[in-house]
């Protein structure tokens, strides 16, 4: 049977919102939150990728470990939209979801034989390549400390990552006695993964208007054929330049070691880490 891990993202955020509303129910005037949702979004610039990549065939067990930028001279910066929303359920209670997606681009002559996949491509060959990365964040946030300047939450929640790979290039094809003679291949690759994981994150109003924020997010999983680490650290400032809305500024790091049924018949192995810097606005009501 096929598991359909996107229908089970979709399905298990209206589970939770569900069972938000019903747990925390409506809330008496005296006690009510007066800004319950926020809606961001903005620009964030990716820059310093470090990727290394395997495949592995369905005949032979180990493809080879490929450096992105330099193997296969690939681009190791982007920049793209990221938005978010937060549901302040209750004083202490939120959820929070988030995504954004990233893509680079890699063309170059290779100095030597690469296996990806069953297909080996050959030294001197020029390979084109794609990497895309989808990332989806939700979380529940609890706040078990609060005070006029200070927020402290503990973060438990759902990594999803999707990440698509292609390769473009030539074989040497040589059938038996007749000359030498090339031929163009395309592979690609693609895996759907959810990542729990456990965070923590911390407010604190440096003025009345400005506020600045730290987040830590990490975890370990072994599901199935699944297995790896993540995590990612968040330092934000965030300006109210009206009632109901924000301007904020932040920077992340995220690394990333997943193993996707590594050493079997078409596994996968990937390692990375990258940096962002985001410019965002956000609406409060």
């Amino acid at each position: 049977m096929t598991i359909d891990l996107r229908k089970i993202f979709i399905l298990s955020l209206v589970g939770w919102f569900s069972m938000g509303h019903a747990a925390f129910g409506e809330e008496t005037p005296a006690t009510q939150f007066p800004e319950r949702f926020k809606i961001w979004g903005g620009y964030q610039y990716l820059f310093g990728l470090d990727a290394t990549l395997r495949y592995d065939g369905s005949r032979t067990n180990f493809g080879t470990s490929i450096d992105w930028e330099d193997d296969l001279n690939g681009e190791t910066t982007d920049s793209m939209i990221r938005a978010g929303l937060e549901w302040r359920l209750a004083r202490n209670h939120a959820l929070q979801f988030s995504f954004y997606t990233m893509n680079f681009d890699g063309d170059g002559s290779i100095d030597q034989n690469f296996q990806i996949d069953d297909t080996i491509f050959q030294a001197g060959a020029r390979v084109k390549s794609e990497l895309d990365v989808d990332l989806y964040r939700f979380l529940y946030s609890y706040s078990f400390y609060r005070s006029d300047k200070v927020e402290l939450r503990i973060s438990p929640g759902m990594y999803f990552a999707e990440l698509d790979a292609k390769f473009k290039g030539s074989l040497t094809i040589k059938p038996g006695d007749l000359p030498t003679s090339s031929q163009t291949r395309t592979i690609k690759e693609s895996q759907f993964a959810p990542l729990p994981t456990a965070g923590f994150s911390a407010d604190y109003k440096i003025f009345p208007r400005l506020t600045g924020t730290f987040r830590a997010d990490y975890f370990y999983v072994q599901i199935n054929d699944i297995e790896g680490s993540m995590a990612e650290l968040y330092i934000g400032l965030e300006y109210r330049v009206f009632d109901h809305f924000a301007i904020g500024t932040a920077f992340n790091r995220l690394w990333m070691d997943l193993d996707w049924n590594s050493g079997k018949s078409n596994g996968w192995k990937v390692d990375a880490t990258w940096n962002g810097v985001m410019g965002y606005g956000a609406i409060y009501f």
